[in-house]
C-alpha cells in the first residue's frame, strides 16, 4: 500500500521561496522545521511552515539522542499542529545545504526506526556553488512489506 503513488504535492512559489531563502541565510548550517499541507482527493496544497527552533543548528546530521523521545517528540507535535492549526498534513523538513536530495544514512536510520513517515528535504539556493532552491519528499515504509517502500515526492511549484 503506497502512500506516495499518484498524489500529487503542491507548493505555493512564494511559500518554496521562503522556505529555501531560510535555508539559504543558515548556509552552510543545517535548518529544521514543519510543512503544513491541507489534504484534497489526490494532491496536497502547502499552506504555510514554521521552523523548528528546538534543534541545535548543525553543519553535519546528527542523531537523535533518544530515539524514543525523538518519536515521541514527533508524534506530539504532529497532533498537536493538526489540532490547533487544524491542518490536515504535518511533515517535518531539513536543509540539505550540500545540495543533495537523496536521503543520508541518518535519514535512512531516522524512516527506518518510525517505521513509516515521510522526509522532507530543502536545498537551499547557492548561486557561488550554481545551486539551485530545491523541495523533495521522501516517503518511506516497511510496515507491511521486508523491504522498505521508498518512494520520491516531487513538488509542483504552483503560481498563487
Amino acid at each position: 500500500m503506497s502512500g506516495a503513488k499518484d498524489f500529487r504535492y503542491l507548493i505555493p512559489e512564494s511559500l518554496f521561496k521562503e522556505i529555501a531563502q531560510k535555508a539559504a541565510d543558515e548556509y552552510p548550517m543545517i535548518v529544521h522545521g514543519w510543512l503544513f499541507a491541507e489534504r484534497k482527493e489526490n494532491f496536497g496544497i502547502c499552506t504555510k511552515f514554521i521552523m523548528n527552533p528546538d534543534l541545535r543548528k548543525s553543519k553535519v546530521h546528527v542523531k537523535p539522542r533518544s530515539w524514543m523521545r525523538y518519536k515521541k517528540s514527533k508524534i506530539y507535535n504532529m497532533r498537536k499542529f493538526k489540532q490547533e492549526l487544524g491542518v490536515d498534513i504535518v511533515w517535518q523538513f531539513h536543509s540539505h545545504p550540500s545540495g543533495s536530495d537523496k536521503l543520508h544514512a541518518i535519514d535512512k536510520r531516522i524512516l527506518k526506526y518510525l517505521s513509516n513517515g515521510v522526509m522532507i528535504i530543502v536545498i537551499p539556493p547557492i548561486p557561488e556553488k550554481e545551486q539551485k532552491a530545491h523541495l523533495v519528499g521522501w516517503y518511506y515504509d516497511k510496515r507491511y512489506t521486508k523491504k522498505p517502500i521508498i518512494e520520491k515526492m516531487v513538488f509542483e511549484i504552483i503560481s498563487e
